[in-house]
C-alpha cells in the first residue's frame, strides 16, 4: 500500500504520513495531501472524515497556489460535509467549486451534479433556474449513462416544477433510457459509468404525479 492511501489514521500512520509527505517535492504535496483525504474519505468513518477535512484544508491554506487541485479540494469538502448531512455547508463547497471552475476550467470535477442532486433533493426551488443552466452547459459533453440519467432526471424534474410538461416527459425518457444500458459504448471500458444501483430520491420525484 502506499504511504498516501491509508485506510487508518493512528499516531503510527500520521508520523508516517508526514514524514513521507516533508521528504516529497513541494509541488506534489498537495496532490499526496489530496489523495490521503479521499481514502479516509471513502472509509464513511465519522473520526476519519475529520482527519480527511484537516487534510483537505491545510492544502487551501499552504498550497493555495496549486489551481490543479482546488476544485478537487472543494468538491471533497463538500464530499465530507454531505456524509455529516450538514447539506447547507456541502452546498456552499460545492458551489465554490462550481465558481472556481468558473475561472480554472482546466480542471473539472462533478460538484455541478452533486450540487444540483442536493438542491433538488432539499427543493430549494428558488435555485431551479441555476440549476437549469448549470446542467444544461455539460449536458451536450456527457459521456457516461450515469450522469446522462441523474442529469436528465433533474431536468424532468424542473421541467415540470415550470410547467413544460413535454420537455420533462422528453427528459425523463431519456433517463429511464441511460439508467437501463448495460454497458458504456467504450470497447475497453464496457461497464464504467453504468448505472448500478438507481437513486430512488430521484425517481421518486421523477415519476411522482406531479412529473406524469
Amino acid at each position: 500500500m502506499e504511504w498516501y492511501r491509508r485506510k487508518s489514521w493512528k499516531k503510527k500512520d500520521k508520523e508516517e504520513f508526514f514524514n513521507h509527505l516533508n521528504r516529497a517535492r513541494k509541488y506534489n504535496r498537495a496532490q499526496y495531501l489530496k489523495v490521503q483525504a479521499i481514502e479516509l474519505i471513502d472509509t464513511n468513518d465519522p473520526k476519519l472524515l475529520e482527519i480527511a477535512k484537516s487534510l483537505l484544508v491545510q492544502i487551501l491554506e499552504e498550497y493555495s497556489e496549486e489551481n490543479n487541485e482546488i476544485s478537487s479540494v472543494l468538491n471533497s469538502l463538500g464530499d465530507i460535509y454531505r456524509k455529516q448531512t450538514n447539506y447547507e455547508k456541502a452546498l456552499n463547497y460545492y458551489k465554490k467549486s462550481i465558481d472556481f471552475e468558473e475561472m480554472f476550467p482546466n480542471v473539472r470535477t462533478d460538484s455541478y451534479l452533486k450540487y444540483s442532486e442536493l438542491i433538488i433533493k432539499s427543493k430549494q426551488t428558488d435555485k431551479y433556474m441555476f440549476v437549469k443552466e448549470l446542467i444544461l452547459k455539460h449536458f451536450d459533453s456527457l459521456i457516461f449513462p450515469v450522469e446522462k440519467y441523474k442529469t436528465a432526471s433533474i431536468l424532468s424534474i424542473i421541467n415540470k416544477e415550470e410547467g413544460n410538461i413535454e420537455s420533462a416527459a422528453i427528459y425523463k425518457n431519456f433517463a429511464e433510457e441511460n439508467a437501463n444500458k448495460e454497458n458504456s459504448g467504450f470497447r475497453y471500458h464496457k461497464y464504467l459509468g453504468v448505472v448500478n444501483k438507481r437513486d430512488k430520491w430521484l425517481d421518486k420525484l421523477v415519476k411522482s404525479k406531479k412529473n406524469q
